[in-house]
């Protein structure tokens, strides 16, 4: 049987599998992964198997979850307000002082020597960065707390240049670098003062759909609505599945060369968000899901033959119609006008698979007992 789209707590954490979102997002998604897969050394391969041979499926009713309502307040609106300025923002260069100063947007250019050596993987032109946030520290990757490169370039002056000295750690991810002498010397090439936008009707009907300020902040709020309340049912049907999962036993245990396929799958998944963060595919997920590959793997597998045999369950099918209809939606908000082009990035097996998941989890839904809580503002913002 085909492996269809996931979703499990674990994996959505840390982005790893799709199943939910809008069409748009699929269809995006879609082609990152069908692009990630061509570059990388390996390609994607669904194990095959029958999954009533390896799990007994558990109970899938009457189960209750949890989700938690979170109210969009007046400041929320508020900062999305501010993201729309700053996209907007015009920088000005300061020319009444030479130093820089905390809350400064600079403009940098800067040459890092390891060993001697001038090593163009750490060196950058015509960069620009606030200062008062760490930032800068961040363009060198992870030094520790103790590294602090920003603090040495407050007070520089602009056309003038400061040189910090440090040590890459024994463990850094970088093996060409690590534990190794370096030297990076920063130009301030000029200082600037961020100009924003003021928030007008003016402002607001040249830049966005909305006539008005009113009418912007109404629709923002909405839009965050939306999301809270997408978030939230995404949740609770992760807790959903993983519920069923915990639920459901293992017959009989998966194969050596099932659980090295699965490897090499995830591997392929998630080739894109390790290279993100820097870090090994295998050390990624270790530390965004507390499991080994292998032990990855086997949930990922497992996970698999739950789906199969609820959508066997619950005799769940996806006729030609549904398909065409999301097909056509996808395409339209994708921006695809070529179908074949379309179909090339998210194949017909892939969608009809997906589609299934969504009336799968409409079914589960309707058999669950969900209990809404108001969540604290301060937590929701903490996570």
């Amino acid at each position: 049987m085909k492996k269809i789209i996931t979703i499990t707590a674990l994996m959505a954490a840390v982005c790893m599998l799709g199943g939910c979102g809008s069409s748009k997002d699929k269809a995006q998604e879609a082609t990152t992964q069908a692009q990630v897969q061509e570059e990388t050394a390996g390609t994607y391969e669904p194990v095959e198997m029958d999954a009533s041979e390896y799990v007994k499926l558990g109970e899938y009713k009457g189960l209750t979850v949890e989700t938690e309502v979170v109210e969009v307040t007046d400041e929320d609106v508020d900062e999305e307000l501010s993201f729309l300025q700053q996209q907007y923002a015009e920088y000005k260069e300061i020319t009444d002082r030479k130093d820089v100063q905390e809350g400064d947007y600079i403009n940098i250019s800067y040459t890092a020597t390891v060993d001697g050596k001038e090593n163009a993987d750490y060196s950058d032109s015509d960069i620009d960065v606030y200062i008062g946030d760490g930032e800068l520290n961040d363009y060198f990757g992870d030094l520790g707390d103790d590294f602090d490169v920003e603090s040495k370039v407050i007070g520089a002056k602009s056309g003038k240049s400061v040189s910090v000295d440090f040590t890459f750690p024994e463990d850094y991810d970088d093996e060409e670098v690590a534990g190794k002498k370096c030297t990076v010397k920063i130009t301030v090439n000029k200082i600037q003062e961020e100009i924003l936008p003021e928030l007008t009707d003016e402002f607001i009907k040249e830049n966005t759909d909305c006539d008005t300020l009113k009418a912007y902040r109404k629709q923002t709020k909405e839009e965050l609505e939306n999301t809270y309340s997408s978030d939230a049912e995404e949740t609770a049907q992760q807790d959903l599945l993983v519920q069923i999962e915990d639920s459901s036993t293992m017959k009989k245990e998966f194969t050596d060369a099932m659980i090295q396929q699965e490897i090499n799958n995830l591997k392929v998944q998630n080739a894109e968000y390790a290279e993100y963060f820097g870090m090994e595919v295998e050390d990624f997920l270790e530390q965004s899901s507390g499991m080994t590959l292998e032990e990855c793997a086997k949930d990922t597998l497992k996970m698999q033959c739950v789906q199969e045999l609820l959508l066997e369950a619950e005799e769940i099918e996806v006729t030609d119609e549904e398909y065409e209809e999301e097909l056509s939606q996808m395409m339209s908000e994708g921006g695809y006008t070529s179908k074949e082009d379309f179909l090339e990035y998210y194949p017909e097996e892939d969608m009809r698979s997906d589609i299934a998941y969504q009336k799968l989890m409409e079914k589960l839904m309707s058999y669950t007992t969900v209990k809404q809580t108001t969540a604290e503002k301060e937590e929701t913002e903490a996570e």
